[in-house]
């Protein structure tokens, strides 16, 4: 097809906002489209009230790392300055009790060097079989032979339950959200191959200064309204079909019913939803669909927590001790307020992927976290506490995961999304380098 003129880009996820950023560079008229009321998908802000207070948030936590080079790229291109809306900082691991692994500000490979010998709570034969681990990875060119559950590949290993539970159990469930029993070792393997196997920037830590709105989407409209193109919250793709050589869209929004009219158009809306509104294409979309069927997701809850002042997360981050028989489920502790005094007070805590803590009922779920933290970071009791459940957060990671291609058998309606072919698991990462790869295959 020639080189389209008019993009129409569903779903304002970072997948769509990478990909309207990408036309939108290269003189494309762009019109993106959001259902909801702010762009960003399931990394997008939300407002919550705590005991009288308002905060600005995030309907997720997430952490960003510095092997994620198509963000930086794509923030770069935004002219927003990385230093400014985030907090880079060498990786560490630190728990409560005093484990801690952190890297040093040295190059590659010293950097993780200084780490394992200054490690608290491993012993040498534990730090010698993490490094002779990442050294076959390397010299594996960090390729399996053939993918297998994450927890029988780092037993084969010879990684003890220590260094699994402590290490990689809570890197893998942070990167893949799916348990090691029954992750993909191929995808974990590609995600150590850009953070802890790459250059020492790589490994860094990225901390939010603001919610997760204003880190990219916000900075995304900006740039495309600035170029002549369009962005619609808050209105709904209902059907896209052929409108001779070109699309026709149906809208609906708070202005009611519309149609909008594309050369092409950038899917990136959620998988499940694609049969419905592409109707008209589903026989040359029928593998896709296929693809899509056979789709299992991982939920991420994260518990906010509004505490009394001067109530703080250690260090901003924590990894924490989880164990469902204590009803202590909690992986990750963040203080939202370390960067951003408006938020001073709030803690969030993250529990990725299935598990008992979703037979609680939400204030059940509460009671518990707030326990945990009182019992591994001394914490009183919150004032307030909300719990945000993403029950499809992710594609569950599994060994030979299939995902579809960003291009389709229907010429100009590309896919993008953290649901499309990737190296990486659902991650922001993967989304915005979809949006790119879509983008791309329009521009050709």
């Amino acid at each position: 097809m020639n080189r389209p003129r008019q993009v129409a880009v569903v779903g304002g996820g970072w997948a769509g906002c990478a990909a309207a950023a990408k036309l939108a560079a290269a003189g494309i008229a762009v019109t993106l489209i959001e259902a909801s009321a702010d762009l960003g998908g399931r990394a997008r802000r939300v407002e919550l009230d705590f005991d009288g207070d308002r905060h600005v948030l995030d309907n997720g936590q997430h952490l960003l790392v510095g092997a994620y080079r198509a963000i930086a790229r794509l923030l770069a291109s935004l002219d927003v300055d990385i230093d400014a809306v985030v907090e880079r900082r060498p990786f560490e691991l630190r728990y409560p009790d005093g484990f801690r692994l952190q890297a040093s500000g040295l190059p590659a490979p010293w950097h993780l060097a200084t780490a394992l010998l200054t490690a608290r709570g491993l012993t040498w034969a534990e730090r010698g079989s993490m490094a002779r681990f990442l050294r076959a990875l390397k010299a594996t060119e960090w390729r399996l032979a053939a993918d297998r559950d994450a927890a029988g590949w780092l037993a084969d290993h010879g990684q003890s339950a220590r260094l699994v539970a402590r290490i990689w159990r809570p890197l893998g469930l942070a990167a893949l959200n799916t348990p090691l029993q029954e992750a993909s070792a191929q995808l974990l393997a590609n995600v150590l191959r850009d953070s802890l196997g790459a250059d020492r920037d790589a490994s860094m830590l990225w901390l939010p200064r603001a919610n997760l709105s204003a880190l990219l989407p916000d900075a995304v409209e900006r740039f495309v309204l600035a170029r002549g193109g369009a962005v619609r919250r808050g209105t709904r793709a209902t059907s896209i079909a052929a409108d001779g050589d070109r699309f026709r869209l149906d809208l609906a929004g708070g202005d009611g019913a519309e149609t909008l009219r594309a050369d092409a158009v950038v899917y990136a809306a959620p998988p499940a939803q694609l049969g419905r509104v592409a109707a008209a294409f589903t026989p040359a979309l029928h593998d896709v669909l296929a693809t899509i069927a056979r789709y299992a997701y991982e939920p991420i809850c994260t518990v906010y927590l509004k505490y009394p002042e001067g109530a703080d997360v250690p260090r901003g981050l924590v990894a924490l001790r989880d164990d469902p028989v204590v009803r202590a489920y909690g992986q990750w502790a963040f203080d939202r307020g370390a960067l951003d005094p408006a938020n001073r007070g709030v803690a969030s805590v993250v529990i990725s992927a299935h598990g008992p803590h979703e037979d609680e009922s939400m204030h059940a779920l509460c009671e518990a976290v707030a326990d945990q933290l009182r019992r591994q970071l001394g914490l009183p009791p919150p004032r307030a506490a909300r719990v945000i459940t993403e029950k499809r957060a992710t594609l569950a990671a599994r060994p030979g995961l299939q995902r579809p291609a960003q291009t389709t058998r229907v010429p100009g309606l590309v896919l993008a999304g953290d649901w499309t072919a990737s190296e990486y698991p659902s991650t922001l990462e993967a989304a915005v380098r979809s949006g790119e790869a879509a983008a791309s295959a329009l521009l050709q």
